[in-house]
């Protein structure tokens, strides 16, 4: 029987709330996904088992079969085998020793974290992995926890490259859009505006992911946490436990690799393999999108790139450029040059498989129409225009927490969102239709345990997956809040992203400081998070917080911070230049 004819209803909910449920409730991944796999193939097999359990195999192969994810499954090999490199060589080291003195606390290693990861603005999954390794010791050493390491790369690395000014995501959306055009039946020539400029036009309308960037900065220069990451960042400070008792780290580099070596460490290890992956990797993309052709420029080469297989050929030439510098420099010799590529890939073998079941969850979502369900209830008939970008936001955000992938939810949506908006509305309202939808599928991105970004934070920040998921949804929640509130302004009439988009930073920075209050309270946790050295150094009433009585007026529980030190400052100098870059980028659409 094919899927297309099983009376399932809202059962096509089953296989990914299954997984996620499983997930969150018994912590282990591997069995939750594959689990969901099976739910959604027993619907297909007419729910025999024995038929369920063998198309459950059938799908994974299919996905692993694709071309795509073949060439992701080995560009994270590489880039295990590359990180691993950096790290055994002594790269991790030499960087240490020539920027550590500046880092000393825990929240300069947040602030540094969310400053690298601008700068990589191209692939997330890049991103994700240099800023990890270029930050993640400097975060251990200041007893900084892994799950705010994780959430620093997960919520800086996706907004980031989702915005450019170049990046394989850019492409990606606006090849979207152009099959939004195709859906609705119009060419750019016709309403004016090509699938490029209505990308353009949609950046101030991303309000989720502007704020959610925001919040990374805001949180890591005030030092200002609630929920579940409150109770991480203390117990890390006072503690000295990065990792809450029992957790399991999706990758332990330490553990898999073994120790640095101490023999001659040097920036190069560190840097060189790092400048080649994003060379190699930028050049690659350009080249196989064309952009050595004539006429071809930038944006058009990396809207048609193959970039699967151009950030394989920047992973290897990062392998081959750590073993290179390894071995020139002498740390190590050709014999244990061959054991660092075998444990660097070893250290990615978890992820790999989670990433594949991940496919799998998203494969058998497809089959038993998790989306075209969702979108029937949610984006139905006789929705008020105005509500439109409300509602698409929304369909984006619960199908991008169900299926684990933003890409894939702006492939499920914008070919819906486009016509639906342009006959309901017309042209005025598709760049706030395409910036609401592009930031609903970030945040299920953010939210959902099965997404394949930020198992890669969890991997590069060496934290435990769950407890990464778990640390982030309140921000994540918070971030969409404030950007359903501005979509609810539109819908009442307030249809300028220039009023709408400085309002919504106000208005989270506000909200990240009441709950805060609120939770610290609660939890009677300091507001304003100590440095390590502050409570050893008894700087810290730790005791009148174990008495709860921080709120006595003799009690010093809370951290102090100089704001005009030189991390923070470059890091707000260089985010503000970075705004200005990007808001100038979007101007071109004008």
């Amino acid at each position: 029987m094919s899927y297309e004819s099983l009376p399932i209803g809202a059962l096509a909910l089953a296989p990914p709330l299954l997984a996620i449920v499983l997930a969150m409730y018994t912590r282990q991944v591997l069995v939750s996904l594959f689990a969901g796999i099976w739910i959604g193939a027993l619907m297909v097999a007419d729910w025999n088992p024995v038929a369920a359990t063998a198309l459950s195999m059938d799908w994974i192969v299919e996905v692993v079969r694709s071309p795509f994810n073949t060439r992701f499954l080995l560009l994270i090999m590489f880039m295990g085998a590359g990180a691993a490199f950096i790290y055994k060589s002594g790269g991790i080291i030499a960087l240490q020793n020539w920027i550590g003195h500046r880092v000393n606390t825990a929240r300069d290693s947040h602030i540094l974290t969310w400053l690298i990861g601008v700068f990589i603005f191209f692939d997330s999954y890049t991103s994700t992995i240099v800023t990890g390794n270029a930050t993640r010791e400097l975060s251990e050493e200041n007893d900084s926890s892994r799950e705010m390491h994780a959430y620093v790369l997960d919520s800086t690395t996706s907004p980031v490259t989702t915005f450019g000014p170049v990046s394989n995501w850019i492409g990606y959306q606006v090849s979207m859009i152009i099959v939004g055009f195709e859906a609705a039946r119009f060419t750019a020539d016709e309403v004016g505006i090509t699938a490029f400029g209505l990308f353009l036009q949609s950046i101030p309308w991303n309000i989720y992911c502007f704020m959610a960037f925001f919040m990374v900065g805001f949180i890591s220069i005030t030092q200002r946490f609630y929920g579940p990451m409150l109770d991480a960042e203390w117990r890390s400070r006072k503690e000295k436990k990065t990792l809450r008792e029992d957790a399991t780290p999706l990758s332990d580099i330490t553990t898999d690799v073994g120790e640095p070596s101490e023999k001659n460490p040097t920036l190069f290890n560190f840097f060189v393999p790092i400048l080649t992956l994003l060379i190699v990797g930028l050049v690659s993309m350009w080249w196989l999108g064309g952009g050595y052709e004539p006429g071809v420029d930038i944006a058009t080469a990396f809207q048609e790139t193959d970039v699967a297989l151009g950030l394989l050929y920047g992973a290897f030439a990062f392998m081959a450029a750590g073993m290179i510098g390894a071995l020139g420099f002498g740390t190590m010799g050709l014999d244990e040059a061959g054991d660092v590529v075998i444990n660097g890939f070893k250290t990615m073998m978890i992820a790999a498989a989670i990433i594949v079941l991940a496919w799998g969850i998203g494969h058998a979502a497809e089959r038993v129409g998790t989306a075209e369900f969702i979108v029937d209830a949610m984006v139905g008939s006789g929705i008020p225009g105005s509500l439109l970008p409300l509602i698409i936001f929304a369909a984006a955000m619960f199908i991008a927490f169900t299926t684990g992938t933003s890409w894939g939810t702006m492939a499920i949506v914008t070919p819906l969102a486009i016509p639906l908006g342009y006959e309901l509305v017309g042209l005025s309202v598709l760049p706030v239709l395409m910036g609401a939808l592009f930031g609903g599928a970030i945040w299920g991105d953010h939210v959902s345990p099965i997404s394949d970004t930020t198992v890669m934070s969890s991997i590069f920040s060496g934290s435990d997956h769950i407890d990464h998921v778990n640390t982030q949804i309140p921000f994540a929640m918070t971030a969409a809040g404030v950007t359903a509130i501005a979509l609810l302004l539109y819908a009442a009439g307030v249809t300028s992203a220039a009023v709408l988009l400085p309002l919504s930073f106000v208005l989270t920075a506000t909200a990240v400081v009441v709950l805060n209050k609120l939770d610290a309270r609660r939890k009677n946790l300091p507001e304003v998070m100590p440095t390590a050295r502050a409570i050893d150094d008894g700087d810290v009433d730790v005791d009148a917080i174990e008495r709860d009585d921080v709120r006595a007026e003799t009690a010093n529980a809370d951290g102090a911070y100089d704001h005009f030190e030189v991390i923070p400052v470059t890091a707000v100098i260089v985010v503000l230049g970075y705004l200005t870059l990007l808001f100038g980028f979007a101007m071109l659409a004008t």
